[in-house]
Order: C-alpha cells, then structure tokens, then sequence
C-alpha cells in the first residue's frame, strides 16, 4: 500500500515520541507479543485531535517513528497515509473513558491470550503480577471477536474500568499507560505473569497467592518512578542490542 511520512504538523515533538512508540512496539515484539501483522498502540494526540494509531499491515519488530496515522475519535484520517487498523475503535473508546491514559495497546501475546481463555482471575503469585494489585485485570467475555465499532470499544473500556489491562477472552490482551513507558511494561508483566501463572496451574504444586493488601504495598515499594525508568532503559538497552545484531528494525 503507498505510504508516506505522517505529517506532524502542530507540533515537532509529536515525532519524538511517536519514535519512542515505535520502539515500544519492537520491545513487545521482543517479549513476546507479535502475531504477524496484528497489535498495535497508539498515542494521544496533546492537541486533542485524536490519536496517533500504528498503521497496518506491519508487523510490532518493523514500526519506526514513520508508521503512525493520526485519526480522530471518530476514526477519521486526519494525517498520514496507510491502513487504519480495523480496531481503532478500542483505542479511541478507552482513550475517551480514561482522560488521564495517553498510550493503549492491544496484541496477541501467547500466555495472556491462553490465560484469558479460561475463567481464573490473574493473581500476584510473582513480582511482575504485582504491577496489577491496586485494581486487578478484568476479562471482557462480551464477545470473542475483533473490536470494529463504537460500541464494542465501549464495553470493553467499561470493563477495564480503571485497570492498567485487561483479558479478551479468547482474543488477546489490551493495557495502557499514563506514558510510553507504563504501557509497555503493562504489556510485558502481563505476559510474564499470565505465563507463571499457567506453570503453577500445570505444575500439580499447591499455591497461594499473597494477600491483596500486601501485594498493594508491594507495588509501591518496587515500583515507583524511578523504577519504571530503569526498567523502560534497560528494555530499550536490549532492543538496541538485538537489532545490533540484527542490522536494526526488521527489514518490510
């Protein structure tokens, strides 16, 4: 499909971060969440025009800086040239309930998705669980299907409510952050515990998770802000490395 440059034309700091987000998107390639071309985050547009969407037809380990549309809430194309991803509507129904969320994402990583197939609630058994302890992941069971209208993108940011994330029974996973960084770690720490959760259910070993008012307080000390830098840096420092040897962002 022809493409060219996405024009940032309110603001040239708008590019920045839309090269943060496309790292993003190669970060949780990296950790686990590509499904061919499917998955996709998008970035509040600071002028309240919209939002910046991946285009499609990429796949998460080929979007660069370049690889957005901006659209408005009501799916137009007001920037940018490419496909508009068929599920705009779950990043702009989540974005229009949450004032305070500046990035959504949505993808296919392999243990959430299984994990979200069945009815278990996501408990902090590990650390990375415990980025959820103040408010849980819900799951959306409305419907299996692909998120296309309005109205399916409300009901699923009705059941994230105030969540970072949120199971799509048999579909995937959505999340969000109030900036680049947290949703990308919501993402991964989904993933993480979604797949030790699923060990200790296969192991046949008794377990119990902590309790939630510990699990709370657990999630403050571990992450504050100057965590999630760290761990921001140090999922960049790797990106770096493996595109390093890789010769950068996967080749189209």
């Amino acid at each position: 499909m022809p493409h060219s440059d996405a024009l940032y034309s309110q603001d040239d700091s708008i590019a920045t971060v839309l090269e943060q987000v496309a790292r993003a998107h190669r970060i949780l390639e990296m950790e686990g969440h590509g499904d061919m071309s499917m998955g996709h985050l998008s970035y509040r547009d600071p002028h309240g025009r919209g939002l910046w969407l991946k285009r499609g037809n990429l796949g998460l380990e080929e979007v660069t800086g370049r690889d957005f549309i901006l659209i408005d809430f009501d799916g137009r194309v007001l920037e940018g040239q490419g496909l508009r991803h068929l599920e705009w509507p779950l990043h702009a129904e989540i974005m229009l309930a949450r004032p305070e969320v500046a990035v959504v994402g949505h993808s296919h990583p392999f243990y959430s998705t299984v994990f979200g197939a069945t009815g278990a609630e996501l408990g902090p058994y590990i650390n990375h669980a415990v980025w959820f302890a103040h408010h849980g992941v819900p799951r959306f069971a409305e419907t299996s299907h692909i998120i296309t209208t309005p109205q399916l993108g409300k009901a699923l940011a009705r059941t994230l409510g105030p969540a970072e994330a949120v199971l799509m029974a048999n579909h995937g996973v959505s999340f969000v952050g109030r900036d680049v960084r947290e949703a990308t770690l919501a993402g991964i720490f989904l993933e993480k515990a979604a797949r030790a959760q699923l060990a200790l259910a296969s192991s046949g070993l008794a377990h119990h998770p902590p309790g939630a008012e510990e699990s709370v307080e657990k999630y403050d000390v571990i992450y504050p802000d100057r965590a999630k830098n760290n761990f921001w840096m140090y999922f960049n420092r790797k990106l770096d490395a493996q595109e390093a040897r890789q010769g950068g962002p996967q080749p189209r």
